[in-house]
């Protein structure tokens, strides 16, 4: 019998891409999205190939949904063997502008919404005593850039939930892994968000986040495409491996290292002038 998986966030980019490789590698898939009637061409791949991906869908942000959509899963397996949490949202917003709602948006995908899904999908691992969690954690869960805050808190705080989640499980016969990818050529940056200061440009930090956007154009030629996240996060599940941390390109795995080797102040300077290219204020 095939090995099950289910995504989250597959509508596009890593997603849809993690959902063609298990897909492609033999998997039953379980491609999850708020809304799948929506979708054509992951459907479309699927019927093409005869593939075993089945569109469902799941709202990470509302538990019910999320209920609703193991519910349905269960009926066709009795435990899933892979989760990848790869369901997420960014905000640009300096700390000082985003209001309590639009932290909460941010937060109820990228850390809650992973809860909520995970623990949904544990016991059924705990009980077969096998399965792989994977978590879509980030090159930012170990840097932080100027104006991005939240959303580097929300992979902060991702990343403390998988190693607990991997020192808890480690013994009880379910992997956990922690993928980080870099800069990737998808939609994400388009399906995240601006604070309401930032898109009005009623903020007073406007010039250096101007700044800050046009220096990560020097950086668009370390992008990657989704594909090579998504052969990260199958070939992670298929080595059956220990280890929690797992680059998916080596941006990521340069910016991390970098990172770690410098101080506070070294960090910034190293980040503003050398990475993108903005001038000394």
């Amino acid at each position: 019998m095939a090995k099950s998986v289910l995504i989250t966030g597959s509508s596009s980019g890593i997603g849809a891409a993690t959902a063609t490789r298990f897909a492609a590698g033999g998997y039953k898939v379980f491609a999850t999205m708020r809304t799948p009637e929506k979708d054509e061409t992951l459907a479309a791949a699927a019927k093409e190939n005869a593939w075993d991906l089945e569109l469902m869908a799941l709202d990470v942000r509302d538990l019910a949904s999320v209920k609703a959509c193991l519910d349905q899963v269960h009926e066709q397996v009795e435990a899933l063997d892979v989760l990848v949490n790869n369901a997420g949202h960014g905000m640009l917003a300096p700390v000082e502008d985003a209001s309590d709602e639009e932290i909460q948006a941010v937060f109820d995908t990228n850390v809650f919404g992973m809860v909520r899904v995970t623990r949904e999908v544990l016991p059924g691992m705990r009980a077969r005593k096998s399965g792989a969690i994977v978590n879509l954690s980030s090159m930012g869960g170990h840097v932080v850039f100027p104006h991005f805050a939240y959303y580097h808190a929300t992979k902060w705080a991702l990343e403390a939930l998988t190693e607990g989640l991997y020192l808890e499980l480690k013994d009880l016969g379910v992997h956990v892994y922690a993928v980080m990818p870099g800069l990737v050529a998808s939609g994400f940056g388009r399906a995240g968000t601006r604070a309401a200061k930032v898109s009005e440009g009623n903020t007073i930090y406007q010039g250096d986040i101007d700044k800050v956007i046009e220096g990560f154009m020097n950086l668009l030629p370390n992008r990657v495409g989704p594909e090579t996240a998504a052969d990260a996060i199958f070939d992670v599940v298929e080595s059956g491996t220990d280890e929690l941390h797992h680059f998916s390109d080596p941006f990521a795995e340069h910016m991390v290292t970098s990172r770690k080797s410098r101080e506070d102040s070294e960090w910034f300077e190293f980040f503003l002038h050398e990475m993108l290219g903005v001038a000394e204020r």
